[in-house]
């Protein structure tokens, strides 16, 4: 288990040294260019169904919420197979009304932690076997199956929320190698081929609550970066891409907090001054430079970290919260920042953090700039809009009754906005300062997975299948 204003050059993503690949023929990372979940397709579809508008539908063997990727004329996605069958998950926010309901029966607290546990979470001994990580490759024009690479075979290292998968992580390429992270397992290069360049081993870590792992790599300028956030000794590091060496590695310093995993993915930020990586921590926001020094970080934000953030070249918005905490704001800072920026008691903004809503970050789902706005998708069923100089709220809607959560980031092309809700319905809002339901589009299966746009077309994943929809 997340955005620019402009149309973003491939450039800007891809080092490749060979032809590089055109703008509608790569999503080379986790919500594609820039990470800015913004199609510059042509045109791309906005109705399908199960039978309707489907290029070709193809079944995906094993668990995975990793997003799929698009290079050229491949797409590629990672899985994890078990020898047993994987504890099923379901939609909806695991919130504290099940925990509340267990202390009215007056159970006691470890009888209580244990029923959480057995009800929400997977243990390494219930997969029964070795778990199989497989790269698999796909003939985007057919869905034909290039290869299907067997990344690393062995017992997970901990356990997972059963709406986490083992293969949550969504690769990144640059069009010379496809980089696979599997959290608490390593960080893998291969050919654009499949076959294996390099490894790197990262040395498993406890989890919070044993919920499992899904930070995704970030590729810039010929190195990969991946957070390895845990309960013991998180840290922030690059390898380089060619051979895999350790370039940095910086410890991640959240003392005194309770929570100390994240699942966010990194995010770097060209702006009209620098380039920066973000990252999301408990209740921190922080930036590095490029050497992974840090730059400055701001505290003040919630305690689950799981969102991207998204910028343009003069902005940057970041926004997280779970339901069940009181802090869950969205802000927005300005580049030039050093040292600690965080607001005092009293202040809703600074030199650098411009604006803040204190209960306007989403908790799974990553925010989206478009036309000089900041959407948020609302894992609850909710979805807002706010303007990106003020921070003024334009709305903040719920979607029909009856529909799910969400866990997918959303995504735009032209003034479509996409919503791709957990039971599989994609559901389509118009662009703008007010909310307009423009249609739905059901799959009719549980889907957490962001999809990639390349081609024209939707590469959307589902439990058991991947789709191309459109052209």
């Amino acid at each position: 288990m997340r955005l620019v204003l402009r149309a973003v050059s491939l450039a800007l993503v891809s080092l490749a040294v060979t032809a590089p690949a055109r703008g509608g023929d790569a999503w080379p990372q986790f919500r594609g260019p820039a990470a800015a979940g913004v199609s510059t397709e042509a045109t791309l579809p906005t109705k399908w169904s199960k039978t309707e508008n489907v290029a070709w539908v193809v079944d995906v063997p094993g668990n995975g919420w990793s997003s799929p990727i698009v290079w050229k004329d491949t797409v590629y996605l990672t899985t994890a197979v078990s020898p047993g069958a994987f504890k099923a998950p379901s939609p909806g926010i695991y919130g504290n009304d099940y925990i509340a309901e267990l202390r009215a029966q007056g159970l006691s607290n470890e009888e209580i932690t244990r029923r959480v546990r057995a009800r929400d979470n997977e243990a390494p001994s219930e997969v029964g076997g070795d778990l199989e990580w497989r790269l698999i490759a796909l003939d985007a024009a057919t869905g034909a199956t290039r290869f299907s690479r067997v990344i690393h075979k062995g017992q997970p290292f901990g356990g997972r929320h059963r709406k986490n998968t083992y293969a949550s992580e969504t690769p990144a390429t640059d069009g010379e190698r496809v980089y696979v992270y599997l959290g608490n397992v390593g960080l893998f290069a291969f050919t654009m081929a499949g076959e294996p360049v390099w490894s790197h081993a990262v040395e498993p870590k406890p989890t919070y609550n044993d919920f499992g792992t899904s930070s995704s790599p970030v590729v810039h300028q010929g190195r990969v970066h991946f957070l390895h956030d845990n309960q013991d000794a998180g840290y922030f590091a690059a390898l380089d891409a060619k051979t895999g060496l350790e370039l940095w590695r910086t410890p991640r310093d959240f003392t005194g907090k309770f929570v100390r995993t994240t699942f966010t993915t990194p995010f770097v930020w060209k702006n009209t001054l620098r380039t920066e990586l973000i990252t999301l921590g408990p209740q921190t926001v922080i930036s590095y430079d490029l050497d992974g020094r840090e730059l400055w970080r701001f505290e003040g934000v919630s305690m689950v970290g799981a969102p991207t953030p998204v910028a343009t070249t003069e902005r940057l918005v970041v926004g997280c919260g779970s339901p069940s905490e009181p802090v869950r704001p969205l802000v927005v800072f300005k580049p030039g920042a050093s040292g600690n920026v965080s607001l005092k008691e009293g202040e809703e903004h600074n030199a650098f953090a411009l604006w803040r809503q204190f209960r306007g970050g989403p908790y799974i789902t990553s925010p989206l700039v478009h036309g000089g706005r900041v959407y948020v998708l609302y894992d609850q069923g909710f979805f807002g809009a706010y303007e990106l100089e003020t921070g003024k709220q334009l709305y903040k809607a719920r979607f029909p009754e009856g529909v799910p959560t969400f866990s997918a980031s959303p995504w735009v092309h032209g003034d479509t906005i996409f919503n791709l809700a957990e039971d599989g319905t994609t559901w389509l809002v118009a662009a703008g300062d007010e909310f307009k339901l423009l249609g739905h589009n059901p799959l009719d299966e549980m889907s957490l997975a962001t999809p990639a746009l390349a081609h024209g077309s939707v590469f959307l994943r589902t439990a058991s299948k991947l789709y191309r929809l459109g052209r």
